[in-house]
Order: C-alpha cells, then sequence, then structure tokens
C-alpha cells in the first residue's frame, strides 16, 4: 500500500543508493523507504507490499539497518533488492541474532535471523529453490554480548566460520549455546549477482 502519491517521490529518486526501513537514520546521499511518516522517509510505504513500485536495477548501493526483522517475507523482499540493484551491489545487512534478549522485547518483530539464514540466497544450499534472487556473501560476522567480547568468544566464533577445518566451532555455539554465550547482531555484506 503506498502512502504518498507515486509521482510526488520519483522527483526524489536520484540517488544511487537506498536505506530500506531508514526510520530517522537517513543520510543525505540516500533514498530512504519507511512505513513510519514520523521518518526521514523520501517514500512512505508499506516494505511488506510487493512488488515495489522502484524500477530495475536503480541502485548501486542498499543499506537494510534493522528492517529485515519486522517484515513478513523475507525471500519477497529479498527479491526485490535484488530486482532493483545494479549486479554486483552491496547490501549492507544489520539484523539481531535469535538468541539477543531485545529480540523478544520488540513486539514488531516477526523473523529470526540465525548465521545460516542468508546461505540460502547463494544458490549453494538445498534451500535455494525458494527463491531466483542470487546474491554472494562478501562478509558476515556475528556480535556478541560485551562480555563475550571481551573474552574473545567472538573473534573465535566468526574465525570458525571462515575456515571449513573449524566451522563446527560456530555450528556447536549456535546449536547449542546460543543462550548461554548471547549473540547480539548479525553483520552481513551481501553482492547482487544478476
Amino acid at each position: 500500500m503506498f502512502c504518498e502519491d507515486s509521482f510526488s517521490y520519483r522527483e526524489r529518486m536520484i540517488y544511487e543508493k537506498i536505506n530500506i526501513g531508514c526510520g530517522l537514520d537517513k543520510q543525505d546521499d540516500e533514498f530512504g523507504i519507511d512505513i513510519n511518516p514520523r521518518s526521514n522517509a523520501d517514500m512512505i510505504f508499506d516494505l511488506n507490499v510487493i512488488p515495489w513500485d522502484i524500477e530495475d536495477s536503480k541502485f548501486e548501493s542498499v543499506r537494510c539497518d534493522a528492517i529485515l526483522e519486522h517484515l513478513h517475507h523475507f525471500y519477497g523482499v529479498m527479491e526485490e533488492i535484488w530486482r532493483i540493484s545494479k549486479n554486483g551491489t552491496k547490501t549492507y545487512i544489520n539484523v539481531p541474532h535469535f538468541s539477543d534478549f531485545a529480540m523478544y522485547t520488540d513486539p514488531t518483530h516477526v523473523k529470526f535471523f540465525s548465521s545460516n539464514s542468508f546461505s540460502t540466497l547463494t544458490g549453494d544450499s538445498k534451500w535455494s529453490y525458494y527463491t531466483d534472487a542470487r546474491y554472494e556473501i562478501v562478509s558476515l560476522k556475528i556480535r556478541l554480548k560485551s562480555l563475550f567480547k571481551l573474552i574473545r568468544l567472538e573473534f573465535i566464533i566468526n574465525a570458525s566460520k571462515k575456515s571449513k577445518k573449524f566451522r563446527s566451532i560456530s555450528k556447536f555455539w549456535e546449536s547449542y549455546l546460543p543462550f548461554i554465550v548471547t549473540g547480539k547482531i548479525i553483520e552481513v555484506i551481501l553482492e547482487v549477482k544478476n
């Protein structure tokens, strides 16, 4: 559902960067979209309504900071981001880790994320058939609560994700210990592959 006349925001769509779910955190060189009319968005729009009224292959940079956990259709949203992005576009994503207490305190959160949530977008997962959108995972980091960062567990978990030999360490943590050694944020950089 559009909350404003689509012609009025098209005049402002001059940027090569888009901030999806920008809230109040929109940079001057970004085109912002948000459902909240009190935000700094250039376009007031419900991102759950697909397709988005944005032209194909428009943007060279996409920022999704604390928005994907609020949206109902993960694959639909990732397909729209893929569609409106040029080939090679970097998509910067921050989402709460499923073990973070804050994930459960915000009643608007509808989607939970683990370190493997984005692997289905690469084409290399047995679950990749859910979408035709393809991305390369350029970087994926799990940020832990401060205590676990201090004792270097964050470093060990992230280093183990980069090595096939030690990947079982991060898998063990996320499978058996996430509510003891709690995660906070997952930071992902995806590159669009058209």
